[in-house]
């Protein structure tokens, strides 16, 4: 039996409406932030720049914080490459806590600017265990992460490693009402210690404009559902 066109409509609409103003976390650039209120590109944090304390950097007035020290690479082969960046990753800045951490990396803007959107290239410092290829950035390595408003967890989730994250990916969250706070780490099962995280990131984007409500979505929806059974009629 096939589900008609409007069916299938109400259906999704139904669930667009229900759901509450809660994070949603999206894949691939533009999927979350469609207007860049601020930047984080990491650039100073390349190889000449390594042991840069991260726990309390900021970079255009965000807070990306995290225990340990910048490590971005070194300068002759092999290169560190958690995102499997094409060409010659060593001077590259990107930010990635040496030898991982055991804590959650923090993201906040620093005046406490509710955050609507964010984005940022997603990579990890897991071994893949190809010594003469590319041995860094696990595509098995799973992502949690957790938004906060007012001290207090509102959204969670786990994205990988069923089905796989891909290093190099596009990570994205989305809010109608805005958080205060984001909180991400990176594991892998295999790892030699459950508590250790080892999350690469780069080219943070973030929005501060509200996006578009479920409500309103619901509206656009309904037009379209009426438009289809017009149709259907004719």
């Amino acid at each position: 039996m096939k589900l008609r066109y409007t069916e299938a409509a109400i259906a999704c609409l139904a669930m667009v409406c229900a759901a509450n103003a809660q994070t949603v976390q999206t894949i691939g650039s533009g999927s979350a932030v469609t207007s860049v209120d601020r930047m984080a590109t990491f650039d100073l944090l390349d190889w000449n720049h390594n042991g840069t304390p991260l726990s309390d950097y900021t970079e255009d007035n965000m807070f990306i914080g995290v225990n340990g020290d910048s490590w971005a690479g070194t300068s002759s082969p092999p290169y560190f490459d958690p995102f499997h960046i094409q060409g010659n990753p060593a001077p590259q800045g990107f930010y990635f806590p040496d030898g991982g951490s055991f804590g959650w990396v923090s993201i906040y803007a620093t005046d406490s600017q509710k955050i609507h959107a964010l984005e940022f290239l997603y990579g990890n410092g897991w071994t893949t265990g190809d010594i003469y290829g590319v041995p860094w950035g696990n595509d098995n390595a799973y992502l949690d992460w957790e938004t906060l408003v007012n001290g207090n967890v509102v959204s969670s989730g786990t994205v990988g490693p069923n089905p796989q994250l891909p290093v190099g990916t596009v990570v994205g969250f989305s809010d109608v009402t805005g958080f205060d706070e984001l909180r991400l780490r990176c594991k892998i099962s295999t790892s030699f210690d459950p508590n250790v995280q080892a999350l690469a990131m780069d080219d943070m984007k973030v929005q501060f404009s509200a996006v578009p409500e479920p409500a309103t979505l619901c509206i656009l929806g309904v037009g379209v559902v009426q438009l289809l059974r017009r149709r259907r009629r004719s």
